[in-house]
Protein backbone atom coordinates (compact mmCIF):
# COMPACT_ATOMS: atom_id res chain seq x y z
CA UNK A 1 0.00 0.00 0.00
CA UNK A 2 0.81 3.34 -0.34
CA UNK A 3 0.18 5.78 2.41
CA UNK A 4 -1.39 9.05 1.36
CA UNK A 5 0.54 11.90 3.55
CA UNK A 6 -0.82 15.14 4.23
CA UNK A 7 1.64 17.81 5.33
CA UNK A 8 0.73 20.20 8.12
CA UNK A 9 3.09 23.02 7.73
CA UNK A 10 5.33 24.03 4.79
CA UNK A 11 8.54 25.25 6.63
CA UNK A 12 12.12 23.28 6.62
CA UNK A 13 11.04 20.26 7.94
CA UNK A 14 7.97 19.91 5.98
CA UNK A 15 8.45 21.51 2.43
CA UNK A 16 11.88 21.03 2.43
CA UNK A 17 13.31 18.08 3.83
CA UNK A 18 10.42 16.02 3.86
CA UNK A 19 8.25 16.84 0.90
CA UNK A 20 11.10 15.86 -1.93
CA UNK A 21 11.73 12.36 0.16
CA UNK A 22 8.07 11.44 0.55
CA UNK A 23 7.27 12.21 -3.37
CA UNK A 24 9.96 9.90 -4.41
CA UNK A 25 9.11 7.23 -1.78
CA UNK A 26 7.82 4.14 -3.44
CA UNK A 27 5.51 3.34 0.19
CA UNK A 28 4.16 7.44 -0.06
CA UNK A 29 2.12 9.49 -2.07
CA UNK A 30 1.58 13.36 -1.01
CA UNK A 31 -1.93 14.15 -1.77
CA UNK A 32 -2.47 17.56 0.56
CA UNK A 33 -0.90 20.03 2.43
CA UNK A 34 -1.74 23.04 4.97
CA UNK A 35 -0.13 25.99 6.25
CA UNK A 36 -1.47 29.56 7.12
CA UNK A 37 1.18 31.17 5.01
CA UNK A 38 -0.31 31.88 1.79
CA UNK A 39 2.43 32.21 -0.80
CA UNK A 40 4.28 29.06 0.32
CA UNK A 41 1.00 27.34 0.47
CA UNK A 42 0.21 28.21 -3.08
CA UNK A 43 3.42 27.89 -4.57
CA UNK A 44 3.81 24.51 -2.83
CA UNK A 45 0.37 23.14 -4.43
CA UNK A 46 1.36 24.10 -7.83
CA UNK A 47 4.84 22.59 -7.25
CA UNK A 48 3.52 19.21 -6.27
CA UNK A 49 0.29 19.47 -8.01
CA UNK A 50 -2.17 18.80 -4.92
CA UNK A 51 -5.16 20.37 -2.88
CA UNK A 52 -3.57 22.72 -0.38
CA UNK A 53 -5.51 24.40 2.79
CA UNK A 54 -4.77 27.16 5.29
CA UNK A 55 -5.42 24.84 8.46
CA UNK A 56 -5.06 20.84 9.33
CA UNK A 57 -9.21 20.75 9.96
CA UNK A 58 -9.84 22.06 6.18
CA UNK A 59 -7.09 19.86 5.12
CA UNK A 60 -8.81 16.46 7.04
CA UNK A 61 -12.22 17.64 5.97
CA UNK A 62 -10.98 18.26 1.81
CA UNK A 63 -8.57 15.42 1.32
CA UNK A 64 -8.41 11.80 1.51
CA UNK A 65 -5.26 11.10 3.75
CA UNK A 66 -4.28 7.80 5.82
CA UNK A 67 -2.01 10.23 7.57
CA UNK A 68 -0.95 13.19 8.59
CA UNK A 69 3.21 14.42 8.55
CA UNK A 70 3.03 16.87 11.47
CA UNK A 71 5.87 19.46 10.74
CA UNK A 72 4.59 22.90 12.83
CA UNK A 73 6.28 24.66 15.49
CA UNK A 74 6.37 22.34 18.42
CA UNK A 75 4.15 24.68 20.26
CA UNK A 76 1.36 23.35 18.10
CA UNK A 77 2.58 19.57 18.40
CA UNK A 78 -0.07 18.08 20.47
CA UNK A 79 -3.14 19.74 18.81
CA UNK A 80 -2.51 18.80 15.57
CA UNK A 81 -1.74 15.01 16.84
CA UNK A 82 -5.16 15.25 18.53
CA UNK A 83 -6.90 16.32 15.96
CA UNK A 84 -5.45 13.95 13.52
CA UNK A 85 -6.00 11.41 15.37
CA UNK A 86 -9.73 11.59 16.27
CA UNK A 87 -9.58 11.62 12.78
CA UNK A 88 -8.51 7.91 12.74
CA UNK A 89 -5.54 9.36 11.18
CA UNK A 90 -1.78 7.83 11.38
CA UNK A 91 0.85 10.28 12.44
CA UNK A 92 4.69 11.17 12.02
CA UNK A 93 5.49 14.41 14.18
CA UNK A 94 8.54 15.82 13.88
CA UNK A 95 10.80 16.00 16.91
CA UNK A 96 10.35 16.69 19.68
CA UNK A 97 6.91 15.52 20.52
CA UNK A 98 5.98 18.29 22.24
CA UNK A 99 7.43 20.32 25.30
CA UNK A 100 5.66 19.63 28.32
CA UNK A 101 5.26 16.01 29.79
CA UNK A 102 1.69 16.72 30.34
CA UNK A 103 1.16 17.15 26.53
CA UNK A 104 2.55 13.63 25.93
CA UNK A 105 0.34 12.32 28.26
CA UNK A 106 -2.51 13.64 25.89
CA UNK A 107 -0.95 12.47 22.83
CA UNK A 108 -0.02 8.92 23.96
CA UNK A 109 -4.04 8.62 25.18
CA UNK A 110 -5.18 9.50 21.39
CA UNK A 111 -2.94 7.50 19.64
CA UNK A 112 -3.44 4.59 21.97
CA UNK A 113 -7.05 5.11 22.05
CA UNK A 114 -7.75 5.72 18.36
CA UNK A 115 -5.54 2.92 17.71
CA UNK A 116 -3.61 4.52 15.09
CA UNK A 117 0.63 4.97 14.56
CA UNK A 118 2.41 7.39 15.64
CA UNK A 119 6.30 7.71 14.83
CA UNK A 120 8.35 10.10 15.95
CA UNK A 121 11.01 11.81 13.50
CA UNK A 122 12.93 12.35 11.47
CA UNK A 123 15.96 12.38 13.66
CA UNK A 124 19.50 10.93 13.13
CA UNK A 125 18.37 7.76 15.09
CA UNK A 126 16.80 7.16 11.64
CA UNK A 127 19.68 7.11 9.86
CA UNK A 128 21.45 4.01 8.43
CA UNK A 129 24.46 3.98 10.46
CA UNK A 130 22.24 3.80 13.94
CA UNK A 131 20.11 0.63 12.33
CA UNK A 132 23.85 -1.08 10.92
CA UNK A 133 25.47 -0.61 14.85
CA UNK A 134 22.11 -1.83 16.67
CA UNK A 135 22.48 -4.94 13.71
CA UNK A 136 26.23 -5.78 14.82
CA UNK A 137 25.62 -5.54 18.65
CA UNK A 138 22.30 -7.56 18.28
CA UNK A 139 24.11 -10.18 16.33
CA UNK A 140 26.32 -10.13 19.57
CA UNK A 141 29.90 -10.79 17.91
CA UNK A 142 30.95 -7.49 19.68
CA UNK A 143 29.35 -8.20 22.96
CA UNK A 144 28.00 -5.90 25.24
CA UNK A 145 27.86 -2.40 25.42
CA UNK A 146 30.04 -0.58 27.83
CA UNK A 147 30.25 3.41 26.49
CA UNK A 148 28.65 5.79 24.00
CA UNK A 149 30.26 8.70 22.93
CA UNK A 150 28.48 11.26 21.10
CA UNK A 151 30.62 14.37 20.25
CA UNK A 152 28.94 17.55 17.76
CA UNK A 153 30.44 20.60 16.90
CA UNK A 154 28.42 23.02 14.55
CA UNK A 155 27.33 26.61 13.82
CA UNK A 156 23.26 25.74 14.72
CA UNK A 157 22.88 28.91 17.00
CA UNK A 158 24.04 31.38 13.84
CA UNK A 159 21.28 29.86 11.59
CA UNK A 160 18.87 32.67 10.84
CA UNK A 161 16.35 32.02 13.37
CA UNK A 162 12.57 32.74 14.33
CA UNK A 163 12.54 34.94 17.69
CA UNK A 164 10.76 31.60 19.56
CA UNK A 165 13.70 29.49 18.74
CA UNK A 166 16.20 31.69 20.61
CA UNK A 167 13.60 31.52 23.72
CA UNK A 168 13.99 27.87 25.18
CA UNK A 169 10.57 28.57 26.82
CA UNK A 170 9.09 28.09 23.60
CA UNK A 171 11.20 25.25 22.32
CA UNK A 172 14.29 27.07 20.92
CA UNK A 173 18.04 26.20 21.56
CA UNK A 174 19.92 23.08 21.27
CA UNK A 175 17.92 20.96 23.86
CA UNK A 176 14.62 21.03 22.30
CA UNK A 177 16.73 20.73 18.49
CA UNK A 178 19.68 18.94 18.53
CA UNK A 179 20.05 16.73 22.02
CA UNK A 180 17.08 14.52 21.01
CA UNK A 181 19.08 13.35 17.47
CA UNK A 182 21.85 11.96 20.05
CA UNK A 183 19.46 11.05 22.98
CA UNK A 184 17.17 8.58 20.20
CA UNK A 185 20.68 7.53 18.48
CA UNK A 186 21.68 6.24 21.83
CA UNK A 187 18.17 4.37 22.66
CA UNK A 188 18.65 3.15 19.14
CA UNK A 189 21.40 1.54 19.25
CA UNK A 190 21.92 -0.19 22.80
CA UNK A 191 17.84 -0.66 23.11
CA UNK A 192 18.04 0.97 26.57
CA UNK A 193 16.47 3.90 28.66
CA UNK A 194 18.58 6.21 30.02
CA UNK A 195 17.96 6.12 33.94
CA UNK A 196 20.34 8.50 35.14
CA UNK A 197 20.92 12.12 33.99
CA UNK A 198 24.18 14.58 35.06
CA UNK A 199 24.58 17.45 32.59
CA UNK A 200 25.65 21.07 32.49
CA UNK A 201 24.63 23.68 29.84
CA UNK A 202 25.44 27.12 28.78
CA UNK A 203 24.61 30.65 27.34
CA UNK A 204 27.55 31.78 26.06
CA UNK A 205 26.46 34.57 23.29
CA UNK A 206 23.48 37.14 25.10
CA UNK A 207 22.33 38.18 21.77
CA UNK A 208 21.62 34.21 21.46
CA UNK A 209 19.78 33.75 24.62
CA UNK A 210 19.10 29.88 24.91
CA UNK A 211 20.95 27.51 25.46
CA UNK A 212 24.05 26.41 22.78
CA UNK A 213 26.04 23.85 24.51
CA UNK A 214 25.78 20.71 26.52
CA UNK A 215 28.08 18.25 28.00
CA UNK A 216 26.29 15.32 29.82
CA UNK A 217 26.87 11.73 31.30
CA UNK A 218 24.20 9.58 31.08
CA UNK A 219 23.26 6.56 32.74
CA UNK A 220 21.83 3.31 30.56
CA UNK A 221 19.69 0.78 32.40
CA UNK A 222 22.51 -1.87 31.71
CA UNK A 223 25.37 0.45 33.72
CA UNK A 224 26.88 1.91 30.36
CA UNK A 225 27.56 4.94 30.01
CA UNK A 226 27.23 7.14 27.33
CA UNK A 227 28.69 11.12 26.66
CA UNK A 228 26.88 13.63 24.67
CA UNK A 229 28.57 16.54 23.63
CA UNK A 230 27.55 19.41 21.83
CA UNK A 231 28.54 23.18 20.63
CA UNK A 232 26.66 25.23 18.36
CA UNK A 233 28.69 28.54 18.37
CA UNK A 234 30.04 28.17 15.03
CA UNK A 235 33.68 27.85 16.14
CA UNK A 236 34.58 24.39 15.59
CA UNK A 237 33.23 22.24 13.04
CA UNK A 238 33.13 18.62 13.97
CA UNK A 239 32.65 17.64 10.17
CA UNK A 240 36.77 17.77 10.21
CA UNK A 241 36.71 14.82 11.71
CA UNK A 242 34.47 12.88 9.53
CA UNK A 243 35.69 13.24 6.31
CA UNK A 244 34.58 16.77 5.82
CA UNK A 245 30.91 15.24 4.88
CA UNK A 246 27.72 17.75 5.92
CA UNK A 247 25.54 16.01 8.42
CA UNK A 248 22.98 15.09 5.10
CA UNK A 249 26.30 13.38 3.86
CA UNK A 250 27.17 15.65 0.89
CA UNK A 251 30.50 16.97 0.64
CA UNK A 252 31.27 20.30 2.41
CA UNK A 253 34.49 22.68 2.70
CA UNK A 254 35.56 24.23 5.86
CA UNK A 255 33.44 27.49 6.35
CA UNK A 256 34.58 27.80 10.64
CA UNK A 257 32.64 31.24 11.66
CA UNK A 258 30.95 31.67 8.41
CA UNK A 259 27.35 31.80 9.97
CA UNK A 260 28.26 34.36 11.94
CA UNK A 261 29.85 36.77 9.47
CA UNK A 262 26.47 36.54 7.44
CA UNK A 263 24.56 37.59 10.73
CA UNK A 264 27.32 40.22 10.71
CA UNK A 265 26.96 41.58 7.69
CA UNK A 266 23.06 41.07 6.91
CA UNK A 267 21.72 43.94 5.58
CA UNK A 268 17.97 42.62 5.97
CA UNK A 269 16.00 40.56 8.70
CA UNK A 270 17.25 37.66 9.75
CA UNK A 271 13.61 36.28 9.16
CA UNK A 272 13.69 36.90 5.37
CA UNK A 273 17.02 35.40 5.12
CA UNK A 274 15.77 32.36 6.55
CA UNK A 275 12.71 32.04 4.26
CA UNK A 276 15.16 32.57 1.24
CA UNK A 277 17.84 30.21 2.83
CA UNK A 278 16.03 27.58 3.98
CA UNK A 279 12.19 28.42 2.79
CA UNK A 280 10.50 25.77 -0.24
CA UNK A 281 12.23 26.86 -3.06
CA UNK A 282 15.45 27.71 -1.99
CA UNK A 283 18.66 26.32 -2.54
CA UNK A 284 18.63 23.79 0.09
CA UNK A 285 15.00 22.73 -1.22
CA UNK A 286 16.61 22.13 -4.44
CA UNK A 287 19.34 19.90 -3.20
CA UNK A 288 16.91 17.71 -1.44
CA UNK A 289 15.20 16.53 -4.53
CA UNK A 290 18.42 15.18 -5.58
CA UNK A 291 17.59 12.00 -2.79
CA UNK A 292 20.60 9.77 -2.36
CA UNK A 293 22.30 10.84 -5.55
CA UNK A 294 25.44 12.83 -4.98
CA UNK A 295 25.37 11.69 -1.01
CA UNK A 296 26.92 9.28 1.38
CA UNK A 297 25.21 8.46 4.64
CA UNK A 298 24.31 11.23 6.75
CA UNK A 299 25.45 11.18 10.42
CA UNK A 300 25.49 13.69 13.56
CA UNK A 301 28.91 14.41 14.50
CA UNK A 302 31.15 11.91 15.97
CA UNK A 303 30.15 8.50 17.38
CA UNK A 304 31.94 5.92 19.40
CA UNK A 305 30.54 2.92 20.84
CA UNK A 306 32.73 0.77 22.80
CA UNK A 307 31.41 -3.04 23.22
CA UNK A 308 33.48 -5.70 25.25
CA UNK A 309 35.22 -7.04 21.78
CA UNK A 310 35.20 -4.13 19.16
CA UNK A 311 34.70 0.13 18.97
CA UNK A 312 32.08 1.00 16.30
CA UNK A 313 32.51 4.44 14.49
CA UNK A 314 30.71 5.46 11.13
CA UNK A 315 32.36 5.45 7.81
CA UNK A 316 31.59 7.24 4.92
CA UNK A 317 28.73 4.85 3.77
CA UNK A 318 28.84 1.79 6.88
CA UNK A 319 30.49 1.12 10.08
CA UNK A 320 33.72 0.76 10.92
CA UNK A 321 34.49 -2.17 13.29
CA UNK A 322 37.45 -1.98 15.71
CA UNK A 323 37.86 -5.24 16.67
CA UNK A 324 40.48 -7.79 18.11
CA UNK A 325 42.06 -8.83 14.69
CA UNK A 326 41.91 -5.32 13.28
CA UNK A 327 39.73 -2.82 11.27
CA UNK A 328 36.79 -4.35 8.47
CA UNK A 329 34.21 -1.78 7.67
CA UNK A 330 30.65 -3.42 7.42
CA UNK A 331 27.79 -1.45 4.54
CA UNK A 332 25.62 0.11 6.04
CA UNK A 333 21.82 -1.05 6.21
CA UNK A 334 19.59 1.00 3.65
CA UNK A 335 16.02 1.71 3.76
CA UNK A 336 13.53 1.81 1.29
CA UNK A 337 13.77 5.21 0.63
CA UNK A 338 16.24 8.55 0.26
CA UNK A 339 18.03 8.68 3.82
CA UNK A 340 16.12 9.49 7.32
CA UNK A 341 12.81 11.21 5.86
CA UNK A 342 12.84 8.03 3.87
CA UNK A 343 13.67 5.42 6.72
CA UNK A 344 10.93 7.30 9.16
CA UNK A 345 8.69 6.49 6.33
CA UNK A 346 9.70 3.04 6.43
CA UNK A 347 9.10 2.95 9.62
CA UNK A 348 5.44 4.07 9.72
CA UNK A 349 4.82 1.78 6.86
CA UNK A 350 6.42 -1.15 8.66
CA UNK A 351 3.58 -0.19 11.42
CA UNK A 352 0.63 0.12 9.82
CA UNK A 353 0.95 -3.41 7.31
CA UNK A 354 2.40 -5.09 10.73
CA UNK A 355 5.72 -5.72 9.23
CA UNK A 356 7.07 -4.15 12.21
CA UNK A 357 6.22 -2.22 15.28
CA UNK A 358 7.21 1.21 15.71
CA UNK A 359 9.79 2.14 17.87
CA UNK A 360 9.91 6.19 18.04
CA UNK A 361 6.37 5.79 18.97
CA UNK A 362 4.85 8.49 21.36
CA UNK A 363 5.66 6.59 24.43
CA UNK A 364 9.62 6.73 23.51
CA UNK A 365 8.67 10.73 22.27
CA UNK A 366 7.65 11.28 25.67
CA UNK A 367 10.65 9.37 27.30
CA UNK A 368 13.16 11.37 24.98
CA UNK A 369 11.37 15.00 26.12
CA UNK A 370 11.98 13.51 29.64
CA UNK A 371 15.82 13.06 29.22
CA UNK A 372 15.47 16.79 27.87
CA UNK A 373 13.73 18.27 30.82
CA UNK A 374 16.14 15.98 33.27
CA UNK A 375 19.19 17.69 31.25
CA UNK A 376 18.03 21.37 31.82
CA UNK A 377 17.06 20.54 35.20
CA UNK A 378 20.06 18.42 36.08
CA UNK A 379 21.96 22.20 34.76
CA UNK A 380 20.35 23.98 36.70
CA UNK A 381 20.52 22.38 40.30
CA UNK A 382 24.16 21.00 39.67
CA UNK A 383 22.59 17.53 40.74
CA UNK A 384 22.15 14.38 38.86
CA UNK A 385 18.78 13.79 38.13
CA UNK A 386 17.41 9.88 38.75
CA UNK A 387 14.85 8.51 36.15
CA UNK A 388 14.56 4.94 37.21
CA UNK A 389 10.90 5.44 38.21
CA UNK A 390 10.21 7.76 35.53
Amino acid sequence: MKIRFGISGLGFAGAVLMAPVMRQHPDAEIVAACDPNGDVRTRFGEAYDIPVFSSLQEMMDGARLDAVYVASPHQFHCEQVLQASARGLHIIVEKPLTLSEEEADRMIAATENAGVHLVVGTSRSHDPVIRTMRGIIDSGEVGRVSMVNCFNYTDFLYRPRRPEELDTALGGGIVYNQLPHQIDSIKAITGQRIVAVRAMTDKLDPKRPTEGNCAAMLTLESGACAIVVYSGYDHFDSDEMHYWLAEGGRDKKPNHGGARKVLRELEGSEADLRRTRYGFGGPISKSMESGNADRKQPHFGVMLVTCEHADLRASEDGVYVYGNDGMREVPALVGRGAYSQGDTIDELHNAITGKAPAMRDARWGKDTVEVCLAILESSRTGMQIDRRSA
